[in-house]
């Protein structure tokens, strides 16, 4: 029999989430909860380590009951109602019973026999600590749906809210705008910096344009002035949302000022040749950029141009203190942009991340989201970045994305850690658990064998980045030229296609073919070249 209370909080808990005493909408548990793990044999000493884990960390009170099955996931409805019976007494006072998440069937059944909760946990046993976690912060876990689809349903919604939240603050605050955007650092703004020599030059950035919030084209000194104005118009109807020019071609600029959005990158030593085009570009954002000197050289001829240029009817002006590449200078430049926020707390700061990633031989999205969650906590409003080179591409994407998870963890005064997205991509969040059965035989694989050549053919494949695409031609045997070629997203639809078409007749091509499609569709995910024949990594 379980106590009045723990009635209660069964009742409660299979009714509103938790046995808890409300205070508006904030839920806690009343007493030190007792939760009991289910699991099988070869899972069992994983189990206890998480379990001990969270009762150090969480202060709950966490037993293991080991089954006698070998693997976790056969456990299903009608095996615990066979099972439990025989263990009663480790039930006494469980609020309760958590099985695997890859258990079979509708717990609701045994909850119902043995008058305690029965949920479903994680899939992985290295989530329980944070499903635990939300439990006691009043999320109610379902005996049919793992707790990792339910957590992340919770987080995603909450998170969106936050972010909606934080959105609708930014309109309220700021200085001024760039076109409709407001420049704050509540919500900070991505900028793509895209080179064009012609119009439809700007076709190559289709994907970087969806997730930028504006866009600064970078022209050459000496560069075809009326080509510029061409481009500049091309952008303005292929996008909806600022656009900016950023030159050292004095004459370019001014040509092109009267329909952009913003002038980027001016150099803070010539800023002053401006004031003679006042009337024309006085109302636009500008970019002020300091290159030489010490941080605090930089931010002293900053100070001292914003302030001649906002006596003479400027408003809108940006700093850029310029981040120097990794023993080049970058920790000074840090420097300089934490005394820009101090020195300068209203006037907002540009950060070009793109010097970083573009000359570090280092994958883009760590690099990005370190400067994104370093520039968040210095408060900076705006960054710029490019996608130049193979090793830099989706670099917008990855920073919008990691600013995204800077403001939340601002927001909820945390490390970005343990949210509903992360930019984990050659590593893993958790280890995963999945213990197999001894085998009675066990053959140490050594040597491949030999490829030999199929009697229908052979394929190339490659990777269309701009297009999402993976492309597969087959050629006849000794061709030169492809007889087919078959494109599209899915590796296996593609594989599909070519058993439909008798185009493989031997176990190894098989095996070789589906390697390489994998290895693309891999690329194609991370963003990676692809290189037929040869390693990933």
């Amino acid at each position: 029999m379980l106590s009045r209370d723990r009635e209660e909080a069964a009742e409660h808990y299979r009714g509103h989430g938790s046995f808890a005493s409300r205070a508006g909408q904030r839920i806690t548990w009343c007493y030190r909860v007792k939760l009991l793990l289910v699991t099988g044999r070869l899972a069992y000493k994983h189990v206890v380590e998480v379990a001990e884990k969270t009762r150090r960390e969480l202060g709950v009170e966490v037993d293991v009951l080991e089954l006698p099955i070998p693997v976790a996931a056969m456990i299903n409805v009608n095996y615990l109602l066979r099972e439990l019976p025989r263990h009663r007494s480790r039930l006494g006072g469980v609020d309760i019973i958590i099985v695997p998440g890859y258990a079979d069937g509708d717990m609701s059944s045994v909850s119902s026999s043995f008058g305690i909760p029965v949920i479903k946990g994680p899939r992985y046993v290295y989530d329980l600590p944070l499903m635990v976690k939300a439990l006691l912060e009043g999320v109610k876990f379902s005996p049919v749906i793992p707790a990792d689809e339910v957590l992340r349903e919770y987080t995603e919604k909450r998170e969106q809210e936050i972010l909606n939240k934080v959105k609708a603050r930014a309109q309220g605050t700021g200085v001024f705008t760039i076109g409709s955007l407001r420049v704050t650092s509540d919500y900070p703004l991505v900028i793509l910096e895209a080179y064009a020599k012609s119009p439809d030059d700007l076709e190559r950035y289709k994907e970087a344009f969806k997730h930028a919030d504006a866009v600064s084209l970078g022209f050459p000194y000496g560069f075809d002035v009326e080509e510029s104005v061409r481009i500049v118009k091309h952008a303005r109807e292929l996008l909806a949302k600022p656009i900016g020019v950023d030159s050292v071609d004095f004459n370019l600029v001014i040509k092109v000022a009267e329909i952009v959005d913003f002038i980027n990158g001016v150099p803070v030593e010539s800023a002053e040749r401006l004031v003679d085009y006042r009337s024309l570009i006085r109302e636009k954002p500008l970019v002020l950029t300091a290159t030489t000197g010490s941080p605090r050289d930089r931010i002293d001829l900053l100070k001292k141009r914003i302030a001649h240029l906002e006596e003479r009817g400027f408003e809108k002006l940006i700093v850029d203190p310029l981040l120097m590449p990794p023993l080049q200078g970058l920790v000074e430049s840090l420097e300089a942009y934490a005394l820009a926020k101090r020195e300068m707390p209203n006037t907002p700061v540009l950060m070009g991340t793109g010097n970083v990633t573009e000359l570090v031989d280092v994958d883009s999205i760590g690099l990005n989201a370190l400067l994104a969650f370093i520039g968040v906590e210095l408060g900076i409003e705006l960054y710029l970045t490019t996608e130049e080179s193979a090793k830099t591409r989706g670099s917008v994407k990855e920073l919008r994305k990691a600013l995204d998870m800077a403001v939340l963890a601002r927001e909820l005064k945390r490390p970005p850690k343990d949210l509903s997205t992360n930019m984990l991509v050659a590593k893993s969040k958790r280890r995963a658990v999945t213990p197999l059965p001894r085998a009675e035989v066990i053959v140490n694989a050594v040597e491949r064998l030999p490829l030999r050549h199929d009697p229908r053919g052979y394929f190339k494949i490659a990777v269309n980045h701009e297009k999402g695409e993976i492309l597969l031609q087959h050629y006849e045997p000794g061709a030169l030229k492809p007889s087919l070629e078959i494109r599209g997203r899915d590796p296996y639809a593609i594989f599909a296609e070519v058993i439909r078409r008798n185009l493989v007749s031997l176990y190894e091509h098989c095996f070789y073919l589906g390697y390489e499609l994998a290895k693309a569709s891999i690329s194609l995910k991370v963003g990676r070249e692809y290189e037929q024949d040869k390693e990933m990594f």
